[in-house]
Order: structure tokens, then sequence, then C-alpha cells
């Protein structure tokens, strides 16, 4: 066997060494090591930081490790718990839990012979992986994502026994370390005899005596295997979270984001259709005010010094444009217009709810930064499961529209597991006569969705998991093809690695809530989110920040509302329901836009001087198009309907008149229409008399409702304005006042100007 394919050999210590000579290990062939930290919920091993100090020294890789006490501590959450063994280890190991080359992942020493068979198999199961994901949501606050811890045992231990309850295959989706000591053991051929449940070993501990006077321990793969452990990896970049695919509007905001493991330092360049993004150099990239023109391939290049790694590519999709066409944004109390389905009276709802009491910050698409939404609660005290949902009274939506809103889980802790009753769903969805509630309890219809959002439904479960797509009552396989992460067993749960890209974890409830720990990857809780029901002809389409979630094809509708609700499909009471709550804000019914056309075209006119000339245009559009007309292709301001009014025309209004409709989706400019203003009939004197007073009147006819302009001349070369008339009638009369003692003068009227 050649060396690069030798199994690497390790040890494990404690207190029990205090006084070891690491180079002498090193020598030995022993690469890794673990040395124990803490145990229960105070203890901590006075050797640790020592050990650490000098396996580093001689470029052993350590790690530190926890011995669980579930006999002490039984619960899963709250005091006397997996979560506060796994405080207590985290308040100790913070500091070497981190990326650099050097440190191992964390591990659970799981062998406690005080509890036999006082836990179920199922509850010590579910203690493990409290701690573990405890553990591991510590890590990545602590920029280390994707750690999973090492569980140590053996099968004497690990397999259901009349002393011991033993494990189920719940635990198996972390790495397992098999303590079983033969006669003579071979590290390079051997293995445990059992890895109960595991299907195999990662790690085996051969015997209790080695270099270290700690045990004997070596690892089922090669060196290079061996970096998986090493936490930020060795060696080349290796991507543990692709950038995932997403959707998004134009103007919209989004993130791309991707995780790598190898040597530090790690560099990034993100790629769009393969050519470099100036400054788009760190492990994600984010996009504001989208464009179409941001549409396209993405990727992003790991290196360091040993290597580099491309990413697979992200397709973003930068929407089509939609407009609302029906919407309320829930800031006055607009409960008549909704109709309200309860499947019984344990539920409650109220419309314009202040929902910054909770500590929770103003909805994305909240104008001006109002905090009143929907706020929906179910299972508030009959331990009972319960639904209700609302839908808009006497709406019906037809053709291609999509549900779109912003969305807040709430749920009651400690995380990551949630406390007692906290898994409770949200649920929307369309194609529903709106009259009945929304659950698998009665005659649901359409197409619909369902989600918690602390991720504590059981990822594989049949009937109740933490993602759901619904066709009637009927919940979607998990090998449908309808749920976009794939046919996996688990694609309904958030564990299931396609959520954790964009949905990474970690978030925390409010500061004013007073709730402890952060929330599992793939969780959507305690963050406003952007959902989208999208229909297109009988295809309808889940999306939760841009993330399609799920797709169902060839859907048939009875009826045409759409519904929003919350969902307890658990009997178990929330043991604080006043955290235990949905909120549904600035909800839109919106319908794809349509680029204004023009069907009637603004025609030439012609007419008198001072007479109205009238414009028109026919022109339509989603949404209805706005209108602005221009005269020889300068703004007309104020000219903002479909119909243009010229009034009292004059000669140097004429020219051409064109309008430009415009909506979301483009616009348009009408052809040009000429207007041409005509002159107005000829003046003719009709009377010439000397008044009294020795003034002089004269009378003459033309054009009702023009307007001319008259001159007197005393030679008929030199004329001088004397006055202008506007004509109510066809005749008019004025006074040019006394007579003078011109020998002669003469007038003359025309039309303007």
């Amino acid at each position: 066997m050649s060396a690069l394919a030798q199994r690497p050999l390790g040890t494990d210590v404690s207190h029990y060494q205090p006084s070891i000579n690491w180079t002498t290990v090193k020598n030995a062939g022993v690469s890794f090591a673990w040395a124990k930290a803490t145990e229960s919920t105070t203890y901590t091993d006075p050797y640790f930081t020592t050990h650490v100090a000098g396996a580093k020294g001689v470029g052993i890789y350590i790690g530190a490790y926890h011995f669980a006490r579930p006999s002490s501590h039984p619960n899963l959450t709250g005091a006397n718990s997996a979560d506060s063994e796994a405080a207590h280890f985290w308040s100790v190991v913070s500091n070497y839990v981190k990326t650099g080359g050097t440190y191992l992942v964390p591990m659970l020493d799981w062998e406690d012979i005080y509890c036999t068979n006082q836990l179920s198999a199922a509850t010590m199961s579910a203690w493990v992986n409290q701690w573990c994901n405890t553990v591991s949501n510590y890590a990545r606050g602590n920029g280390a994502p994707g750690i999973k811890p090492v569980v140590y045992t053996g099968a004497w231990y690990s397999t259901p026994s009349a002393t011991y309850s033993g494990l189920t295959t719940a635990v198996t989706g972390w790495p397992a370390w098999i303590a079983a000591y033969p006669s003579n053991p071979n590290p390079q051929t051997g293995g445990p005899s059992s890895s109960y449940p595991w299907p195999t070993w990662n790690f085996w501990q051969y015997a209790d005596t080695n270099w270290s006077g700690g045990d004997s321990d070596v690892f089922n793969g090669t060196a290079a295997g061996l970096a998986n452990y090493v936490i930020g990896g060795l060696g080349p970049p290796n991507i543990v979270s692709q950038p995932s695919n997403r959707y998004a509007d134009r103007g919209d905001t989004i993130k791309l984001t991707t995780s790598a493991t190898g040597a530090t330092p790690l560099r990034y360049q993100w790629r769009l259709n393969g050519t470099n993004l100036a400054g788009a150099t760190t492990n994600f990239y984010a996009l504001a005010n989208l464009q179409t023109n941001h549409a396209g391939s993405y990727t992003v290049v790991v290196t360091n010094n040993s290597g580099s790694v491309t990413s697979n590519p992200a397709l973003l999709t930068v929407n089509p444009l939609f407009t609302p066409v029906f919407a309320d944004n829930f800031d006055i109390n607009s409960a008549a217009n909704w109709t309200l389905n309860q499947s019984s009276a344990d539920t409650r709802i109220a419309f314009a709810y202040n929902y910054a009491s909770y500590g929770i910050p103003s909805a994305p698409n909240s104008a001006s930064g109002t905090t009143k939404g929907v706020k929906f609660e179910a299972n508030v005290s009959a331990n009972a499961v319960s639904a209700l949902s609302i839908s808009p009274v006497g709406q019906s939506f037809v053709g291609n529209y999509r549900l779109h809103y912003d969305l807040w889980l709430n749920a009651n802790g400690p995380f990551p597991a949630g406390g007692n009753g906290s898994t409770q769903h949200h649920t929307s969805g369309l194609g529903t006569s709106g009259n009945h509630v929304q659950w698998t309890g009665a005659a649901a219809d359409g197409v619909w969705f369902a989600t918690d959002g602390e991720g504590q439904a059981t990822d594989t479960s049949a009937t109740l998991p933490d993602w759901r797509a619904y066709v009637g009552t009927v919940l979607q396989a998990t090998n449908s093809g309808v749920y976009t992460g794939g046919n996996q067993p688990n694609v309904r749960g958030n564990g299931h690695p396609y959520y954790a890209n964009v949905f990474p974890g970690g978030q925390t409830a409010p500061a004013s809530q007073s709730q402890t720990g952060g929330l599992d990857g793939g969780t959507i809780g305690f963050a406003w989110r952007d959902v989208v029901v999208n229909k297109t002809g009988n295809t309808v389409e889940w999306f939760i920040d841009g993330l399609k979630i799920a797709t169902v094809t060839n859907a048939t509708f009875a009826a045409s509302n759409i519904f929003i609700g919350y969902w307890d499909s658990f009997a178990s009471l929330s043991d604080n329901t006043n955290l235990s709550f949905g909120l549904v804000d600035n909800l839109r019914v919106e319908v794809p836009t349509v680029a204004p056309t023009i069907s009637a075209q603004p025609l030439d006119l012609a007419v008198k001087v001072t007479s109205n000339a009238t414009f028109t245009v026919t022109a339509t559009g989603i949404p209805a198009p706005a209108y602005q007309w221009r005269f020889n292709g300068t703004n007309l301001a104020g000219a903002t309907a479909a119909g243009l009014i010229v009034t009292n025309t004059q000669y140097g209004q004429a020219g051409e008149y064109s309008v430009v409709v415009t909506n979301l989706a483009g616009a348009l400019t009408s052809s040009n229409a000429l207007l041409m203003i005509l002159a107005a009939a000829p003046a003719q004197f009709q009377s010439f008399a000397l008044q009294p007073d020795q003034s002089v009147q004269l009378q003459f006819t033309g054009d009702p409702g023009a307007t001319y302009f008259v001159e007197t001349s005393t030679n008929l070369v030199d004329w001088t304005a004397l006055t202008n008339l506007t004509l109510t009638n066809a005749s008019a009369a004025f006074t040019i006042g006394a007579a003078t003692n011109d020998p002669q003068r003469y007038f003359r009227a025309r039309s303007g100007p």
C-alpha cells in the first residue's frame, strides 16, 4: 500500500494524560487528535488548552470534544438540556473552532453509562442531533459554516439492548467514530465489527493506549480525505455551498452567495456569462436596482495558493414587469374586504396589527416605515390542530397573475429546536373559491403551499414536513418532481442542502422578545421574506426571496380567488402562544404588464383661426397608459389626457401634434397630426355714422368668434392700429372718438394676427 493510501493515525486525550511529548507522538505517525474540552454543563478539562497548543506546535490537527451527560440533562432545550451542554462546550472552545487549516471539527463523546433505558432511542438520538445542530450553528456564527460534529460511541452503547436504549438512524447524518478493541487490531485493514446505526464508520478507536498515553485512532480514508474534517479544509478550495438560481423583479436587490473550504486565504472572483465582474471579490455578490442586463449565468472562481475551483452556474432571471390589480397594505382595518374561514374558534386574526411591539421592523414594501399588517394565530389554547385563511371579497382572478406579499414567521424558542409546539405553518395559494379554510382537514381547493419558520418538522415526514406543496388536499410527494430541490426523501425538510445557500440559518428573534439561540439552516423565520405564488397558464410556481421552492404543472382550477392563512398541523400547544404567529403585509395580486398600443391615431385638422381644435387618440395597455401631447416635438404642459383641445386657435399654433403613450412596459409615439389654421372671412364694413357727440361709429360683419384688427390711415400707405375686436356674433360696432379735421381718413379690418 502506498504512503498516500495509508489510513491516517490519530489519538484522543484528556486530563488523564496531563503531560504529553507531542514530538514523540508526531514521530510515531500521528496526524490528528482530539482533546477533551468539557463535560456536562460545568466541567472544563484543565489540560485542554495545553493539549491544543502542544499538538499545533508539532503540526498535528487538533479538535475539541465534549463528554455528554444526558443522564443529568435529559431535555433537548432549555434548562438541563442538550442545548445547555452545547452552550457550555462552546463557551470554552469557540476560539478553537475556526478556519485556518489547524483545527478539526468538534466531537461529541456519547457513552454516558448512567443513562440506561430511562430515555428512548428516539429521545437519545434527538439529544445527539440537538447538540450537534446547536454547535454547528454556533460555528456558523463564528465564520465556520457547514461544520458537522463527529459522534463518538461504541456499538455496545449505540445498539439497543436490555441495558441501553441505543440510537436510531436519525443520527447518521453526523460522521461516526466507533470504539471497538479487537485483540489484534490492524488499523490499516481492519475496522469495528459493528458501526450501528451507521452503515459504516469514519473513525475507529481501536486501542485504549498509545504513544500519547491516550487512545489509538485511525481515519477510514486517506490524508486527502481527512482534510474534510479540518475546519476550512486543506489544499485546493472546495465549494460546499453552490450559488443558487434566483428570480427577481426589476429594481430589486439580490445577493448571490457561496461557501468554500480550503487552505486560507481564499480568494473569490464572480463572473457574469464568463466575464469577470469588477470588484466582485468576496464570497457574495450583491446586485441592487436590478435591470434586464443583469440577467444571465453567474459563477464564482475560488482560488488559493494550492489551486482553484469554479462554482456551478447560477442563473439569474429578471422577471417580466407586473402591475397590481388588487392590493391591501393592511394599514387600516380592512376586515370587511376579506372573507375569514376558520377551522375552529381556537384561531385568531388581527387586521391593521402593529407588530412593532415585538421588535419587528417595517416590512420591505411598507410606505414610510409603517409597521401594520395582518396577524395570524392557530391552536391558541385547545391543544388541537387548527387553521384559518382569508380571501378577498368578491374577487376573481383569471389568466396569468401572481400573489405577492411580505411574510414574517415568528416562533417560540429557545432555538434552534424551538419550544414546545413551535412548528406552525404559513399557507397561501390560488385557484380557491375562498369560502372554506385551506388545510387538509377540510375540502381545500386550488394549488397552495405551506412552510414553517424554524424548520423543526421531520425532514423525511410523509405527512407533516417543513416545505409543502398541495393540490387540493393532496400533499405532493417527494419524488413527484414538484420540489425544485430534487426528489430525495428529505427534499421537503429544511435540512436538505438546496435551501441552505439562500437561507443559511442563524437568524435570531428580535431582542425585545428575550428569546435565545439561532435558527437552523434552511429556515425562513425571524426575517421578512418576499413570497410569490405565480400562475402562468396551468403552471403554478412558489418562490421565497427569489428561490424557486416548487412548481405544480398541469393544474386545473374550479375557482379563481386567492388566499393567505396559517395552520398548526401539530396538536402540541405552544409553550408561549404570544410568540407563535405569522404576519403578512403589503399583499398584491399582480398581472403581467402589456406595452401600449394605439388603435386609432390622431387625425389632421383644419380649423378657422380662433376656433377650437380637438385631437383624440385611442390606446390600450396594462396598466392603463398615460399620455403626453406634443407640439412640433415639444411637450405641452398639462396636456396629459387621451384627448387634446386647442382653444382659440391662432396662426402660430399651426403645426404637427403627436402624443406619447406610456406605461410600465414601454412607450409609444403616435403619428403626427397636422393642424392647419384657416383665415377668417374678410370683414365687411356696413355703416359709418357721425354721432351727436361728434364721435364716429363704424359697424362691420365677419365670422363669429374671429378676431379682427382695425387699422386707420390718411394716405392708404401708412396704417396705424386702432383696436381689435372678437366677434361674438356676425357683426360688431365700435366708436373711434371725435371726428378730426383730417381732409380724409380710411379704415380697414382684417382677421388676425
